[in-house]
């Protein structure tokens, strides 16, 4: 065992009234940690301590490897005793790793116990691992209750099993952040299945942090329905979902703020409810996303039903702004999916500032709109603006495919500055450029020219300045 450390003594206070004939201000005595051996009963009373205010920081022994047989009390859904110190309690972890090792379901951590007791805790480079709580409420490796907060640098949560967030839960009212951490192969089951690796409805940030190789059945990586969650750096890649949102599944009135992080190569194997949409974002019914200096790319759509679509993105309603983002590389696999790259049905959205929708494909009969789909599902049109970007080098293939670039089938565009080129649909009347049901009018400064076997030859609508 580590040996406590142990404050030196300084000058009496008799002393140093006798020098300086006036009171001694009383330093402030730093906190220090306790060590905790390798055995995880007695990191179950450091915990307990720590929650009494008693050697509130706690070193793991290094590269130790604790094994959680049990749940800390009879009755419990918790490996170890629940977080209740509001004033925080910090674990270094020192690359130990903290598992759960048994035929008995529960978490490991959890933090506070309900909005009134609450609790505060940090993670510093541990990994935890195999949590599976058996309650409906989720995170296998952490909850973080309401009002509660929770902070981790260079942890990694792995192999979790829950009904909500395989890896880590925040309730509405929580605060948290992540940085240079890692959430990985972790799932949901039951009847909710939501966020294979994070849910989010609290106050979240994650900084240079990565999701990768979870699975549910909507949200395979992340499940954000509100609250505010802000993504700087990291990926969210790998990750499957059996219906909707491979990688981010946002399906509420909450913020969502994505800046320099890449959502690469998720997945929608439309295996579960029949739906199958948004391969790398799936955003439901409001709220805001912003996407700022980030890449998605490779995302896929297995096409079950005609509403299926959304190979990079899907956008039911609220406002989705995209500012020097790519859409690139993504796809829709089977018969009549919509928009391989982006899938918008109602709500705002801003393409802006070389936010390029390039390179996506719709691979079936019958599929609509290569780079972007438009339509209305909720009985208010879409907007789409694009500013300044290119709709470039997408394709659909298949009879009865069209639209390459753009297929609008309800909504108002808005292109300045932009580009609409090098699209490829089958032969003749499948255009290639843009199919419009209503006239498109608002053209500026925008090249619409390349594309095979049209531009806009053969749409229903006319698109100002498109010729051929």
């Amino acid at each position: 065992m580590r040996r406590r450390s142990t404050r030196p003594r300084g000058l009496s206070s008799l002393v140093i009234l006798a020098l300086t004939g006036a009171a001694a201000a009383t330093a402030a005595v730093p906190a220090h940690a306790v060590a905790v051996p390798c055995d995880t009963s007695a990191l179950i009373t450091a915990i307990n301590n720590a929650n009494l205010n008693v050697d509130t920081v706690i070193d793991l022994e290094p590269y130790c490897l604790y094994e959680v047989t049990a749940p800390y009390m009879v009755g419990a859904d918790d490996g170890l005793p629940p977080i209740t110190n509001v004033n925080g309690v910090t674990i270094n972890g020192h690359h130990a790793t903290i598992k759960r090792v048994s035929t008995n379901n529960f978490r490991l951590f959890e933090v506070g116990t309900s909005p009134v007791i609450r609790g505060s805790l940090t993670l510093n480079d541990l990994t935890v691992m195999n949590g599976q709580p058996a309650g409906a409420v989720g995170g296998a490796a952490v909850l973080v209750n309401n009002n509660s907060t929770f902070a981790g640098t260079n942890v990694a949560f792995q192999g979790g099993t829950a009904n909500i967030g395989g890896g880590i839960r925040f309730r509405s009212g929580s605060t948290g952040s992540l940085t240079d951490s890692r959430i990985s192969d972790n799932r949901t089951t039951g009847g909710a299945s939501t966020a294979g690796g994070l849910y989010s409805e609290g106050q979240v940030t994650l900084v240079g942090t990565h999701i990768t190789s979870n699975r549910a059945r909507v949200g395979g990586g992340i499940g954000h329905p509100s609250g505010t969650l802000t993504v700087n750096g990291g990926s969210i890649k790998h990750n499957t979902a059996f219906d909707d949102g491979g990688g981010i599944f946002n399906d509420g009135n909450g913020v969502l703020n994505v800046t320099g992080a890449a959502i690469t190569d998720n997945r929608v194997a439309s295996s579960g409810l029949g739906r199958g949409t948004g391969g790398g974002v799936h955003i439901g019914f409001g709220g805001t996303q912003t996407f700022t200096n980030s890449i998605i790319e490779g995302n896929a759509v297995t096409v079950n039903t005609v509403d299926d679509g959304g190979g990079g993105i899907y956008a039911l309603n609220g406002t989705l702004t995209l500012d020097n983002t790519k859409v690139k590389g993504n796809r829709l696999i089977g018969e009549s999916g919509k928009g391989a790259g982006i899938q918008v049905l109602g709500g705002t959205v801003n393409v802006m500032n070389a936010s390029d929708v390039t390179g996506n494909l719709a691979a079936g009969r019958y599929s609509l709109g290569g780079g972007i789909y438009s339509g209305n599902l909720l009985g208010t049109p879409p907007a789409v603006t694009v500013n300044r970007s290119a709709i470039d080098r997408n394709k659909v293939s298949g009879t009865g495919s069209r639209g390459a670039g753009i297929y609008n089938a309800s909504g108002t565009y808005e292109l300045t500055d932009a580009s609409v080129q090098f699209n490829v649909a089958p032969d003749a009347p499948a255009l290639g450029g843009i199919w419009t049901s209503t006239a498109i009018t608002s053209v500026t400064g925008t090249t619409i020219a390349n594309n095979s076997p049209t531009n806009c030859l053969y749409s229903p609508a006319p698109v100002t300045s498109c010729v051929g």
